[in-house]
């Protein structure tokens, strides 16, 4: 919200001037006592509508849908008392940059326009906190209010359809005010009815746990003067050699900002302790284009790429070169890359060019058509492990354009190849469903989703637990 809730002061001096204009002194002298309860009455008012202030911080956390803001840290400029903060005792609404959709069908507007976004947020928690949001015992300057989110609330992503790519929010904004009625007892036991928090929120500072660890400040320029970024993890140094796994985002998560690639589609899952456990600690390469890895030529052109090599594919390829050059530690005979959409494409494009290089890969709901396959090119990774999985639904990708003829000509030339495919893509949470209770359905194209919570299997196996296996 732009603006905030103004304070409420009283003044003193002109209380004192109406006491003054009262009857006169009497020889008791009770107009005097009258005007020292009148006085410290004053007081206990100003006090209690006294307006706290402060600014605030949020938490953003990865889900299967994306990213969300989950909590806001108000750092207040004054102590509050633990047993004073209660969920009820706040409001909180959110301000964003949005993409008007109404745009597309009303001739009026200009859907190149981003709009605002308004909508209440519901506070789940609330309790004093250190600087991370971690709960403390003690009065606090600083408040913790957990916030409710699911698939349609608190994403702090901007999703351009004209453009095709995810961008954070500008303005994102929390107007943070007491519920009416509510107070807040400072450490000294003054109850406060005001709250005055500065709504701007700067999302380049928020917390994101899940990326702890993770450098985001990678720049590659390769040989042809493209410039890649990318995000890098590294496990623990135990002296041995460890795997590397590269994943290569969707249309969505292009750009130049790498933690989009990383929350845009639950790859923080990748850094996870389930997936690195059963990897034995490996290395994450998360390259992302400014653009789109469909891109064929210089222009720009993408979407009807009838299967032409990506203009970024060598500088990715010396990317990857250079970083498995850099971290002498990486096994090189298992080297992985898989990735979704835009990405499976750019997968099949790189083990194509480069079929020996690589240990295995897995495209999921890949885009690379397969009218514009060549038998000479599948002959050429007969020998690499491959596990493709896609949903029957996909309206985007579909699969009887891309992965199942690709997949039948894989298997006719005796290929080692490996499918999980899906009728739908659902919530498997138990935390989502729709109005008739039914798990909560997204669209087919976002099979990756099971990917990443470890889901896809053939004959008992999972994909996760066969990676780690695989070896040139």
């Amino acid at each position: 919200m732009r603006h905030m809730l103004a304070a409420l002061l009283l003044v003193p001096g002109l209380l004192l001037g109406l006491s003054a204009c009262a009857a006169p002194e009497s020889a008791s002298g009770q107009t005097g006592d009258t005007e020292d309860a009148a006085r410290e009455e004053a007081g206990d008012a100003a006090a209690s509508q006294a307006a706290l202030t402060g600014t605030q911080n949020v938490v953003i956390e990865g889900f299967d849908w994306g990213p969300a803001v989950t909590k806001t840290i108000l750092t207040l400029n004054q102590a509050v008392a633990a047993d004073s903060v209660t969920p009820g005792s706040f409001a909180v609404v959110e301000r964003k940059e949005a993409f008007d959709w109404a745009a597309l069908e009303d001739e009026t507007l200009d859907p190149t326009e981003h709009t605002i976004a308004e909508a209440p947020r519901a506070v789940t928690a609330a309790y004093p906190c250190d600087a991370e949001g971690n709960p403390v015992e003690t009065a606090s300057d600083r408040i913790a209010l957990e916030l409710a989110y699911d698939p349609n609330t608190g994403s702090p992503y901007c999703y351009d359809v004209l453009v095709g790519q995810n961008t954070v929010c500008n303005p994102y904004e929390l107007a943070v005010t007491l519920a009416e009625g509510s107070a807040l007892v400072t450490e000294d036991g003054t109850a406060v009815s005001g709250l005055s928090v500065e709504a701007a929120v700067d999302l380049s500072g928020a917390l994101v746990p899940q990326l702890e660890g993770v450098d985001l400040s990678g720049s590659f320029t390769g040989t042809d003067g493209k410039t890649l970024t990318y995000g890098s993890y590294v496990p623990a140094d135990d002296g041995e050699r460890h795997p590397l796994v590269i994943w290569l985002h969707g249309a969505g998560e292009g750009g130049t900002d790498p933690s989009i690639p990383l929350l845009g589609n639950k790859v923080t899952a990748l850094y996870g302790e389930e997936f690195q456990s059963l990897m034995g600690g490996a290395y994450v390469l998360t390259p992302q284009t400014p653009q789109f890895w469909l891109c064929y030529n210089e222009e720009g052109d993408w979407q009807d790429n009838p299967g032409t090599d990506s203009i970024y594919l060598s500088t990715l390829k010396e990317l990857i070169d250079y970083y498995v050059a850099s971290n002498p530690a990486i096994d090189t005979d298992r080297i992985y890359v898989g990735g979704c959409s835009n990405g499976g494409y750019m997968t099949m494009n790189l083990v194509f060019t480069y079929p020996d290089y690589f240990a295995a890969a897995f495209p999921i709901c890949e885009a690379y058509l397969d009218e514009g396959i060549t038998d000479e090119q599948l002959a050429s990774i007969c020998d690499l492990p491959l596990w493709f999985v896609y949903a029957e639904n996909d309206t985007v990708v579909p699969p009887d354009r891309y992965e199942i003829p690709t997949i039948e000509r894989l298997r006719a030339m005796g290929a080692d190849v490996h499918t999980s495919v899906f009728s739908g893509v659902y919530d498997t949470t138990g935390l989502y469903s729709d109005e008739d209770g039914m798990p909560y359905q997204y669209i087919g194209h976002w099979s990756w989703l099971y990917f990443f919570n470890n889901q896809c299997e053939e004959n008992g196996v999972g994909l996760w637990e066969w990676l780690a296996r695989q070896s040139r």
